[in-house]
Protein backbone atom coordinates (compact mmCIF):
# COMPACT_ATOMS: atom_id res chain seq x y z
CA UNK A 1 0.00 0.00 0.00
CA UNK A 2 2.94 2.53 0.90
CA UNK A 3 4.19 1.86 -2.61
CA UNK A 4 1.51 2.45 -4.28
CA UNK A 5 0.48 5.44 -2.19
CA UNK A 6 3.99 7.18 -3.08
CA UNK A 7 3.74 6.02 -6.35
CA UNK A 8 0.48 7.99 -6.99
CA UNK A 9 1.76 11.03 -5.33
CA UNK A 10 4.61 11.13 -7.97
CA UNK A 11 2.13 10.41 -10.86
CA UNK A 12 -0.06 13.32 -9.49
CA UNK A 13 3.11 15.32 -8.95
CA UNK A 14 4.13 14.44 -12.87
CA UNK A 15 0.16 15.29 -14.01
CA UNK A 16 -0.03 18.82 -12.42
CA UNK A 17 3.53 20.07 -13.56
CA UNK A 18 1.90 20.24 -16.83
CA UNK A 19 -0.68 22.35 -16.24
CA UNK A 20 0.70 25.92 -15.34
CA UNK A 21 3.89 27.92 -15.67
CA UNK A 22 5.75 30.10 -13.63
CA UNK A 23 6.58 32.92 -16.76
CA UNK A 24 5.27 33.48 -20.08
CA UNK A 25 7.49 36.98 -21.42
CA UNK A 26 4.53 36.79 -23.91
CA UNK A 27 1.89 37.03 -21.25
CA UNK A 28 3.68 38.69 -18.04
CA UNK A 29 6.19 40.59 -19.69
CA UNK A 30 10.10 41.10 -20.55
CA UNK A 31 12.58 38.95 -18.42
CA UNK A 32 15.04 41.26 -17.26
CA UNK A 33 18.21 42.21 -19.60
CA UNK A 34 20.62 42.96 -16.41
CA UNK A 35 22.26 40.33 -14.68
CA UNK A 36 23.09 42.30 -11.69
CA UNK A 37 18.94 42.58 -10.87
CA UNK A 38 17.68 39.36 -12.34
CA UNK A 39 13.73 38.97 -12.44
CA UNK A 40 12.44 36.74 -9.72
CA UNK A 41 13.01 34.92 -7.57
CA UNK A 42 10.86 32.40 -8.92
CA UNK A 43 10.58 29.52 -5.75
CA UNK A 44 10.33 26.28 -8.15
CA UNK A 45 7.73 23.67 -6.54
CA UNK A 46 6.60 20.08 -6.30
CA UNK A 47 3.19 20.45 -7.66
CA UNK A 48 3.27 22.79 -10.11
CA UNK A 49 5.21 23.12 -13.26
CA UNK A 50 8.71 25.03 -13.29
CA UNK A 51 8.51 26.64 -16.83
CA UNK A 52 9.38 29.51 -18.49
CA UNK A 53 8.69 31.08 -21.71
CA UNK A 54 10.48 33.26 -23.67
CA UNK A 55 10.75 35.29 -26.47
CA UNK A 56 13.85 36.73 -27.91
CA UNK A 57 15.62 38.64 -31.09
CA UNK A 58 19.22 37.94 -31.83
CA UNK A 59 19.41 41.73 -33.59
CA UNK A 60 19.38 43.66 -31.62
CA UNK A 61 20.34 41.02 -29.05
CA UNK A 62 17.81 39.77 -26.50
CA UNK A 63 18.81 38.46 -23.25
CA UNK A 64 16.72 37.61 -20.24
CA UNK A 65 18.02 36.64 -16.55
CA UNK A 66 15.61 35.37 -13.68
CA UNK A 67 17.02 33.91 -10.78
CA UNK A 68 15.48 30.76 -9.49
CA UNK A 69 15.20 28.87 -5.86
CA UNK A 70 15.59 25.25 -5.47
CA UNK A 71 13.81 25.16 -1.74
CA UNK A 72 15.66 23.09 0.85
CA UNK A 73 15.24 19.21 0.80
CA UNK A 74 14.65 19.42 -2.93
CA UNK A 75 17.04 19.12 -6.03
CA UNK A 76 17.12 19.85 -9.70
CA UNK A 77 17.08 17.15 -11.40
CA UNK A 78 16.45 18.07 -15.16
CA UNK A 79 16.09 21.20 -17.11
CA UNK A 80 13.88 20.09 -20.01
CA UNK A 81 13.43 22.14 -23.32
CA UNK A 82 9.88 21.63 -23.66
CA UNK A 83 9.58 23.55 -27.40
CA UNK A 84 11.58 25.94 -29.54
CA UNK A 85 10.52 27.61 -32.25
CA UNK A 86 13.29 29.20 -34.47
CA UNK A 87 13.83 29.20 -38.48
CA UNK A 88 17.57 28.61 -38.53
CA UNK A 89 19.54 29.02 -35.13
CA UNK A 90 20.19 28.22 -31.76
CA UNK A 91 20.39 29.47 -28.17
CA UNK A 92 22.74 29.97 -25.45
CA UNK A 93 21.26 29.50 -21.56
CA UNK A 94 23.98 29.75 -19.12
CA UNK A 95 23.71 29.28 -14.82
CA UNK A 96 25.32 30.88 -12.13
CA UNK A 97 25.30 30.23 -8.81
CA UNK A 98 23.36 33.25 -6.49
CA UNK A 99 20.79 35.37 -6.75
CA UNK A 100 22.31 37.59 -9.85
CA UNK A 101 25.13 37.20 -11.74
CA UNK A 102 28.99 39.28 -13.14
CA UNK A 103 28.69 37.82 -16.22
CA UNK A 104 28.98 40.43 -19.09
CA UNK A 105 26.77 39.29 -21.95
CA UNK A 106 28.90 41.58 -24.59
CA UNK A 107 32.03 40.06 -23.31
CA UNK A 108 31.10 36.78 -21.59
CA UNK A 109 33.85 35.20 -19.45
CA UNK A 110 32.48 31.28 -19.08
CA UNK A 111 34.99 31.38 -16.00
CA UNK A 112 31.91 33.17 -14.04
CA UNK A 113 29.86 31.18 -14.77
CA UNK A 114 28.66 27.94 -12.91
CA UNK A 115 27.89 25.96 -16.47
CA UNK A 116 25.89 26.36 -19.54
CA UNK A 117 24.93 25.20 -23.03
CA UNK A 118 23.63 25.89 -26.42
CA UNK A 119 20.50 24.50 -27.37
CA UNK A 120 17.65 24.53 -30.38
CA UNK A 121 15.07 22.29 -32.57
CA UNK A 122 17.44 19.17 -32.21
CA UNK A 123 17.24 19.76 -27.67
CA UNK A 124 13.63 19.49 -27.49
CA UNK A 125 12.18 16.50 -25.58
CA UNK A 126 15.37 16.41 -23.50
CA UNK A 127 17.26 17.26 -20.28
CA UNK A 128 20.01 19.68 -20.96
CA UNK A 129 21.29 20.09 -17.51
CA UNK A 130 24.03 17.34 -17.70
CA UNK A 131 25.46 19.55 -20.61
CA UNK A 132 25.36 22.44 -19.33
CA UNK A 133 27.61 21.61 -16.34
CA UNK A 134 30.22 20.49 -18.89
CA UNK A 135 30.82 24.38 -20.13
CA UNK A 136 34.59 24.77 -21.15
CA UNK A 137 36.51 27.07 -18.94
CA UNK A 138 33.34 27.59 -16.38
CA UNK A 139 33.00 26.07 -13.07
CA UNK A 140 31.60 23.07 -13.91
CA UNK A 141 28.92 20.52 -11.94
CA UNK A 142 27.26 17.55 -12.13
CA UNK A 143 23.87 17.18 -12.16
CA UNK A 144 21.02 16.98 -9.51
CA UNK A 145 21.85 20.98 -8.73
CA UNK A 146 21.34 20.97 -4.85
CA UNK A 147 19.09 23.73 -2.99
CA UNK A 148 19.84 27.12 -3.60
CA UNK A 149 19.62 30.11 -5.50
CA UNK A 150 20.52 30.14 -9.25
CA UNK A 151 20.76 32.84 -11.76
CA UNK A 152 20.04 31.57 -15.15
CA UNK A 153 21.19 33.17 -18.26
CA UNK A 154 18.91 33.09 -22.09
CA UNK A 155 20.85 34.24 -24.69
CA UNK A 156 19.61 34.70 -28.26
CA UNK A 157 22.15 35.55 -30.91
CA UNK A 158 20.04 34.49 -34.44
CA UNK A 159 16.85 35.11 -35.18
CA UNK A 160 13.46 35.38 -33.22
CA UNK A 161 12.58 32.51 -31.37
CA UNK A 162 10.65 31.17 -28.48
CA UNK A 163 12.21 29.01 -26.06
CA UNK A 164 10.26 26.80 -23.20
CA UNK A 165 12.30 25.52 -20.36
CA UNK A 166 10.64 23.05 -17.55
CA UNK A 167 12.96 23.12 -14.43
CA UNK A 168 12.21 19.60 -13.03
CA UNK A 169 12.71 19.38 -9.05
CA UNK A 170 12.26 16.31 -6.69
CA UNK A 171 13.25 15.39 -3.34
CA UNK A 172 16.62 15.21 -2.21
CA UNK A 173 17.23 11.59 -2.08
CA UNK A 174 18.65 9.23 0.99
CA UNK A 175 21.82 7.91 0.58
CA UNK A 176 20.27 4.50 -0.15
CA UNK A 177 17.72 6.02 -2.84
CA UNK A 178 20.58 7.49 -4.36
CA UNK A 179 22.56 4.44 -4.54
CA UNK A 180 20.03 2.59 -6.40
CA UNK A 181 19.22 5.92 -8.54
CA UNK A 182 22.95 6.36 -9.82
CA UNK A 183 22.97 1.79 -10.95
CA UNK A 184 19.81 2.05 -13.11
CA UNK A 185 19.83 4.19 -16.53
CA UNK A 186 17.30 4.01 -19.57
CA UNK A 187 18.36 4.26 -23.21
CA UNK A 188 17.49 5.63 -25.25
CA UNK A 189 15.36 8.46 -23.48
CA UNK A 190 13.14 10.14 -25.35
CA UNK A 191 12.94 6.73 -27.49
CA UNK A 192 10.60 5.58 -30.43
CA UNK A 193 10.48 2.11 -30.74
CA UNK A 194 11.85 0.20 -27.28
CA UNK A 195 13.67 1.30 -24.43
CA UNK A 196 16.62 -0.82 -22.59
CA UNK A 197 17.49 -0.79 -19.15
CA UNK A 198 21.24 -0.58 -18.09
CA UNK A 199 21.69 -1.96 -14.00
CA UNK A 200 23.99 -4.38 -12.47
CA UNK A 201 21.53 -5.53 -11.22
CA UNK A 202 18.90 -8.78 -12.26
CA UNK A 203 15.59 -6.72 -13.71
CA UNK A 204 12.35 -8.01 -12.08
CA UNK A 205 9.93 -6.30 -13.61
CA UNK A 206 9.27 -3.04 -15.74
CA UNK A 207 5.93 -1.53 -15.43
CA UNK A 208 5.16 1.29 -17.83
CA UNK A 209 2.27 3.99 -16.43
CA UNK A 210 0.91 7.06 -17.96
CA UNK A 211 1.34 10.01 -16.11
CA UNK A 212 -2.27 9.39 -14.27
CA UNK A 213 -1.22 6.17 -13.29
CA UNK A 214 -2.62 3.80 -15.52
CA UNK A 215 -0.51 0.85 -16.16
CA UNK A 216 0.23 0.97 -20.16
CA UNK A 217 3.02 -2.42 -20.14
CA UNK A 218 4.49 -4.91 -17.87
CA UNK A 219 7.81 -7.25 -19.14
CA UNK A 220 8.99 -9.61 -16.27
CA UNK A 221 12.22 -10.92 -15.79
CA UNK A 222 13.58 -8.34 -18.79
CA UNK A 223 15.81 -5.53 -19.48
CA UNK A 224 14.11 -4.43 -23.10
CA UNK A 225 10.52 -2.67 -23.15
CA UNK A 226 8.56 -2.76 -26.83
CA UNK A 227 6.79 0.76 -26.56
CA UNK A 228 6.64 1.14 -30.47
CA UNK A 229 2.61 0.96 -29.94
CA UNK A 230 2.54 3.15 -27.59
CA UNK A 231 1.05 6.87 -27.87
CA UNK A 232 4.23 9.67 -28.19
CA UNK A 233 4.25 11.58 -24.81
CA UNK A 234 5.77 11.18 -21.09
CA UNK A 235 5.62 8.15 -18.93
CA UNK A 236 6.82 6.69 -16.10
CA UNK A 237 8.92 3.29 -15.75
CA UNK A 238 8.72 1.87 -12.79
CA UNK A 239 11.80 -0.67 -12.16
CA UNK A 240 12.04 -3.31 -9.45
CA UNK A 241 15.19 -4.80 -9.26
CA UNK A 242 16.28 -7.33 -6.13
CA UNK A 243 17.52 -4.08 -3.77
CA UNK A 244 14.18 -2.24 -4.58
CA UNK A 245 11.80 -0.19 -6.79
CA UNK A 246 12.61 2.97 -8.48
CA UNK A 247 11.19 5.35 -10.83
CA UNK A 248 12.10 7.01 -13.55
CA UNK A 249 10.34 9.51 -16.72
CA UNK A 250 10.06 8.10 -20.32
CA UNK A 251 10.10 10.21 -23.22
CA UNK A 252 7.83 8.30 -25.95
CA UNK A 253 8.49 10.29 -29.46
Amino acid sequence: MKTKLLFTLLCAFVFSSLQAQIWDEGEDGDLSNDGSNPSGIFVLEADVDNTIIANQVGNPRDVDFFTITIPQDFELQELIVVNYQSADDVAFIGIDDGAATDIDFNNPNPALLLGGTTYGTASIGNDILPAMGTLGNATGFTPPLPAGDYTIWLNQTGNISESTLNFVIGETLSVDDNSLANTISIFPNPAQNSIEIESVENIVRIVLYDILGKEIKVEKNSRAMDISDVTSGIYLAQITTASGTITKKVVKQ
